[in-house]
């Protein structure tokens, strides 16, 4: 047993004694308005949006979405589809790129159309090198673009 507690008391050492383990989380609160675009698109289902974005802690700038992957939706959701892909944050502290998860055409009574999706870092340039986190989004389609609330936790090394 001792031998057991005193692995565990040198982990535990370890992990506090590292500087690449220490981070400083910011709670995100920022809005993405952003519109499809075709030129350039690389996606293989041929939907790329770009925009800005603009929330505290300086997140402020534009934004570029790539779908890589969708599919139909549940069938007790009819006319949703589940979607995936690699949305890039570019900031004057550096770039953020999440892969973003989630569910579009969620429609209502009244014909207000929405989508809800989980945005996962993946890496990070500049200020945001080793960042990671989770963000939240819901959204609204509207005539010629979209708008996000864009919510959650990034952690800065």
């Amino acid at each position: 047993m001792r031998k057991i507690d005193g692995f565990v008391g040198l982990m535990l050492f370890v992990v506090a004694a590292s500087p690449a383990l220490a981070t400083d989380c910011k709670k995100i609160n920022a809005l993405i308005v952003d519109a499809q675009v075709v030129e350039g698109c690389t996606s293989p289902n041929r939907f790329c949006a770009e925009g800005t974005v603009q929330g505290n802690h300086g997140f402020n700038g534009t934004t570029y979405f790539v779908l890589d992957g969708a599919v139909r939706g549940p069938a007790t959701a009819p006319g949703t589809v589940a979607t995936s892909g690699v949305l890039t944050y570019t900031t004057d502290r550096g770039t953020l790129t999440v892969r973003e998860s989630g569910l579009s055409g969620i429609t209502t009574a009244d014909g207000g159309q929405f989508f809800t999706a989980f945005q996962e870092v993946l890496s990070g340039t500049d200020e945001y090198l080793g960042a990671n986190g989770q963000m939240w989004v819901l959204g609204t389609k509207l005539a010629d673009h979209f708008e996000a609330e864009v919510t959650g936790v990034i952690c800065l090394q």
